[in-house]
């Protein structure tokens, strides 16, 4: 008899196994499998399997899959124990069990809350040096002599093994036996029991799922409730169980609370969980067709993306497929290193063919000033670059100036305060943020498996929702005070400090706009509630929007307008007086490094 499952219909006598795996397990653990080892140590382990499931052999289908949903209670009768524990019912009505005061005597009367009797232990001297922490295999000569491997069954008793017992392991043939046990109900070979399961549940096809990824591996690694009382009321699979999340180059922030089955499974549609704003999926139940959900997706196109991505989604996404934020994205979110799409490839090669320009004119500025007594900051770097070979290091000066000059800034704010804290409202919360990108990619990368890398990642975590709002209002403020000074105030330039850019101050203000416009169109097209609320700019934002669903038409727009700021401005800072964010740095940090003193220093 090939078969997974243990029923007996209502009205029959009453089952009293309770197949599960822990020593005292809870009704809630209960399973079909036996472990064969415990059984035999146990109090019951001498006894036939049919002294107590009298009526099995009388059944006409067995298991019947019409049953299978039922709970453990409704096949247990505590009078099926008291025919040899005949002393129990008169110790409750004392309020004693077990040698022991109890109360209330009512919480006693099922049996199965506290005993699993395929697993319970002798109470007599015969076990007393039994320790039920131990595997029983490690334990064979505490209670007989030592023998090598377990007596066998009953043949009666080796028939319901043949279905029941737990397999191990370390048994090579246990994902194909497990499997066949499932198979018994859910393949589609036309046996009765097949017939039922079939009227409840799509059919697998035997053939066709060999093929899959995960048929290497057994059911019930998948599917850990699969063997227990309420089968129909099992959780979804967790995947997490065994692969690790995507990292961000791959999933991007944005699919952080999506469900892998939502992507990489055949024959579901992608649903969102109205409370937790999650991205779920549901699978309609085609009861005469082939179960295909275990035909993995991999995604390799933009095709699977279509899924969510698509024109009148209902799940909050854009209707445009978008590329993952690139590395010009890095200084102020959490990007990636690609650069393969076209506003990023034409961005880096104009900036780069740009920077190569400004050097060479500068190196030809300097060698034609050699004489100068004085240099200017772009020529002393290239200088100083050029004999740092020749040149002895000064760590703890290059680590001074790096730390006080360079991130702090102190020459200029003893300079002018004002113009620092202005310089300050843009360069450190950008600074920050490059930060936290880095370590959030960084763990997404290496360290998937921390929970918190996914928080930092997560724009809907109240923390990382905040921090990203407080710094954009941050750099927007020093725009605003920058341009105001600028167009207003020119009494207050500085001899020696480079002028403002208008045209980069444009530039920033108009990404930081566009950026937390966009915010608010995902929060009101995701839904986003709870600590979403906490980005608190984006959250205002979301509120002006009187009909969220027909965002996510525009919304990719939106993304492509910010991204073409951000690439304009990537391009206008080595043809501007912006190329002092890259130079100054270099400037102070070679000069420090360098104990050869330059003129005009």
């Amino acid at each position: 008899m090939s078969c997974l499952y243990k029923w007996i219909k209502p009205g029959g006598i009453i089952l009293f196994a309770v197949f599960y795996l822990a020593l005292f397990g809870t009704l809630a653990e209960a399973e079909w499998f036996i472990d064969a080892e415990k059984f035999h140590v146990s109090a019951h382990g001498q006894i036939s399997c049919q002294d107590c499931h009298t009526d099995i052999i009388d059944r006409p289908l067995h298991p019947d899959p019409s049953h299978v949903s039922k709970q453990l209670t409704d096949f247990f009768d505590p009078g099926q124990c008291v025919e040899c524990h005949d002393n129990v019912p008169e110790e409750l009505e004392g309020n004693r069990h077990g040698g022991r005061e109890i109360s209330p005597a009512e919480s006693y009367e099922n049996c199965l809350d506290c005993h699993n009797p395929h697993q319970v232990l002798l109470s007599d001297d015969g076990a007393e040096n039994f320790d039920p922490e131990k595997p029983p295999a490690q334990q064979c000569g505490a209670c007989h002599e030592r023998q090598t491997k377990l007596p066998a069954f009953a043949a009666e008793d080796e028939t319901c093994l043949t279905c029941h017992r737990l397999i191990g392991t370390e048994d090579l043939d246990a994902a194909e036996k497990i499997d066949k046990r499932c198979f018994h109900c859910h393949a589609n070979a036309g046996t009765e029991a097949q017939k039922i399961t079939g009227q409840l549940v799509a059919l697998v096809v035997p053939e066709s799922y060999r093929e899959t990824p995960h048929s290497n591996l057994a059911c019930t690694e998948c599917h850990l409730q699969a063997a227990s009382f309420e089968h129909g009321a099992q959780q979804t699979v967790d995947c997490g169980q065994c692969h690790l999340p995507h990292d961000e180059s791959t999933a991007h922030d944005a699919h952080a609370s999506i469900a892998c089955q939502a992507c990489h499974l055949q024959d579901v549609e992608p649903v969102k969980d109205a409370e937790s704003g999650y991205i779920l999926w549901k699978r309609e139940r085609h009861l005469n067709e082939p179960l295909g959900v275990h035909e993995m997706i991999i995604p390799e196109d933009e095709a699977a993306c279509r899924r969510c991505h698509s024109r009148g989604n209902t799940v909050g996404a854009s209707a445009a497929v978008l590329p993952p934020k690139s590395v010009i994205c890095m200084p102020c979110h959490t990007a990636t290193l690609s650069f393969g799409d076209n506003i990023t490839t034409v961005s880096l090669i104009v900036f780069f063919v740009g920077l190569g320009m400004s050097l060479l004119l500068m190196l030809s500025v300097s060698y034609g000033k050699k004489d100068s007594a004085v240099l200017t900051g772009k020529t002393i770097a290239l200088e100083a670059a050029g004999g740092t070979n020749a040149r002895k290091l000064n760590m703890i000066r290059f680590a001074k100036e790096i730390v006080l000059n360079v991130f702090f800034q102190k020459r200029l704010f003893e300079r002018s305060p004002g113009r620092w804290l202005i310089h300050g409202l843009l360069f450190f919360p950008m600074a920050l943020r490059f930060l936290w990108g880095i370590v959030a990619l960084s763990g997404s990368l290496w360290r998937p498996q921390w929970q918190w890398v996914w928080q930092v990642i997560d724009k809907n975590n109240g923390v990382t929702a905040f921090f990203f709002d407080m710094t954009g209002i941050m750099i927007f403020s020093g725009v605003i005070m920058a341009l105001s000074r600028h167009l207003f105030d020119r009494s207050h330039r500085i001899v020696g400090l480079p002028r403002r850019s208008s045209l980069a101050l444009v530039l920033l203000g108009g990404i930081v706009v566009v950026g937390f416009v966009l915010e608010g169109m995902r929060i009101a097209m995701t839904g986003a509630a709870g600590s979403a609320a906490y980005a608190f700019v984006g959250f205002s934002i979301s509120t002006l929007f009187s009909n969220p669903e027909a965002l996510s038409d525009v919304y990719g727009y939106g993304w492509y307008v910010h991204a073409v700021l951000t690439g304009a401005f990537i391009v206008f800072l080595p043809f501007s007086r912006l190329l002092h964010i890259i130079l100054s740095p270099v400037v102070l940090a070679l000069n420090a490094a360098t104990a050869h003193k330059f003129k005009g220093q």
